[in-house]
């Protein structure tokens, strides 16, 4: 675990804050003492919430991990979501998906790891997950993508996904994994967060951060990096 919070703490410090202006303090612990003011991190077996990101009863951001071979992978994914958008409500203004020059605006959800998630690289020895940049919303966008893989703005590639609200319609959009386009059955609520209220839109996909780990565990207890 401290192996790994290194690394962690690395891609957040060399490769993720300076492409994001932001910064975190990773430390590895127990289930037990949560420092005041960290947003725990559960590698767990079985998740209470559910894989992702969520807020518990006090408005407190927190995620779940699947434990398992590709942990770290999960770790660092939801990691560096949990940093950009820990209360689940940042969304970024940016072309109407399927064009970079329509003047048409929409509204994308900001995960940065959803529409890279099949990439990753190694930091000491420690697979850590691709992640997007502000240029990837952007119609000028060059640098979309930490690895440069991505080869333009707004591309959603096999596997991965890509979340909008639609001014027009006022509904949700997203383009999922298998390539189908998803339009939401009811409108945009405002009184949620924009994250949650995408969940309960897509219902179908609530397992999706399940394929970032939860292979193999066993050991049968909880352990936390704290963000």
């Amino acid at each position: 675990m401290a192996h790994v919070t290194h690394a962690l703490q690395t891609q957040v410090d060399r490769d993720f804050g300076p492409a994001w202006g932001a910064r975190a303090r990773v430390t590895a612990g127990t289930a037990e003492g949560v420092p005041p003011g960290a947003w725990p991190m559960y590698l767990v077996d079985s998740p209470d919430a559910g894989y992702g990101i969520h807020l518990d009863e006090c408005g407190t951001p927190f995620a779940e991990i699947g434990a398992g071979e590709g942990w770290t992978l999960g770790a660092s994914h939801l990691l560096l979501e949990l940093i950009a958008d820990p209360f689940g409500d940042r969304l970024m203004d940016g072309p109407g998906f399927g064009s970079c020059f329509t003047r048409r605006r929409v509204r994308y959800l900001v995960e940065v790891c959803e529409p890279c998630r099949t990439f990753h690289y190694v930091i000491d020895g420690v697979e850590v997950s691709d992640f997007v940049t502000p240029d990837y919303y952007r119609t000028d966008g060059t640098a979309v993508d930490f690895l440069r893989l991505l080869r333009r703005p707004l591309e959603v590639r096999p596997g991965c996904s890509l979340a909008w609200q639609d001014p027009d319609d006022r509904h949700w959009h997203q383009m999922r994994g298998d390539g189908a386009l998803a339009r939401s059955l009811v409108p945009v609520d405002p009184r949620h967060r924009a994250r949650q209220d995408r969940e309960d839109a897509f219902p179908e996909d609530a397992d999706r951060h399940a394929q970032l780990g939860a292979r193999g565990w066993s050991a049968g207890r909880r352990r936390r990096a704290h963000a």
